[in-house]
This record gives C-alpha cells, sequence and structure tokens, in this order.
C-alpha cells in the first residue's frame, strides 16, 4: 500500500492490482493494466478419441480463445473442441468445430460459457488416419 505519495519524476513500471481511491491522476501518457499469456502446444498428433490438452485456469482473462491450426500430413481433418470444468476433474464440451479443420487450415474455438478451468480437446475426424496440430492458447486480462 502506497499512502499520500506524490510521484513529481520519474517512471513506474509495473503497477499490478492498484486501485486508487481518493486523490488526483494527472499528467498521465497511457495506462494499460490487461496482462497476456500465450501457451503453445506445437506437433500434437491426434487420435481416435477426444484428447484434453492441459488445463487453463481461465478464471483471470476476460477474453480467450484456441487457435488451430491442422499441420498434416495427409488429408484427414481433425476435430476440436472446447471443454471448460468448475472443478478440473469434470468437463462439459461447450463448442466444436462443425466440419473438421483441413490440412493447412485454422479455425479459432471461443468458449460460449465461462467457468474457472478450460482445455482444448483433440481427435483425428476419420478413424485411425491420424494428422497433426499446432495449437495456441491466447488469453488477455480484464
Amino acid at each position: 500500500s502506497v499512502l499520500g505519495a506524490t510521484i513529481t519524476a520519474g517512471t513506474i513500471n509495473s503497477v499490478l492490482g492498484a486501485t486508487i481511491t481518493a486523490g488526483t491522476l494527472s499528467s498521465v501518457t497511457s495506462i494499460s493494466q490487461k496482462s497476456f499469456q500465450e501457451i503453445s502446444n506445437l506437433g500434437v498428433a491426434t487420435g481416435n478419441t477426444y484428447t484434453g490438452l492441459a488445463t487453463v485456469t481461465t478464471s483471470v482473462f476476460g477474453t480467450y480463445s484456441f487457435f488451430v491450426y491442422n499441420v498434416g500430413p495427409g488429408v484427414n481433418r481433425a476435430d476440436a473442441r472446447v471443454e471448460i470444468s468448475a472443478n478440473g476433474t469434470n468437463w462439459y464440451a461447450d463448442t466444436s468445430t462443425t466440419t473438421g479443420i483441413a490440412v493447412g487450415s485454422v479455425d479459432v474455438l471461443v468458449p460460449q460459457r465461462f467457468l474457472k478451468y478450460t482445455r482444448l480437446a483433440y481427435r483425428s475426424s476419420l478413424t485411425a488416419n491420424p494428422t497433426t496440430i499446432d495449437v495456441y492458447f491466447n488469453g488477455q486480462g480484464t
């Protein structure tokens, strides 16, 4: 806590979770409190059943999404869906690809509902015909 401080010169590089309840803030060039996080999972091989990537605690993000690129090889599509959970154990399929992601194509999945935990689950569109995907999670704080 800082109480009754006057800053007449200099730079404040990082202030997290600050609340100004009284006083004056003048001559401010910019204030940005939005944090950004990216998690990449590259070269993920698909299988016959949905498999979840590592769980992301999304309760700290206002906006977040999954970018899924089907690297290939071959012509097999990849199915992907966003799963959400309140406890990190029981999962609900929230959104999914509608036709599968073709080799060389991208889909971006954005959850429709909010719960504390989120993950991307993936599989091959055709049984016994695997492909490889690259997945990026992007989250921005509030």
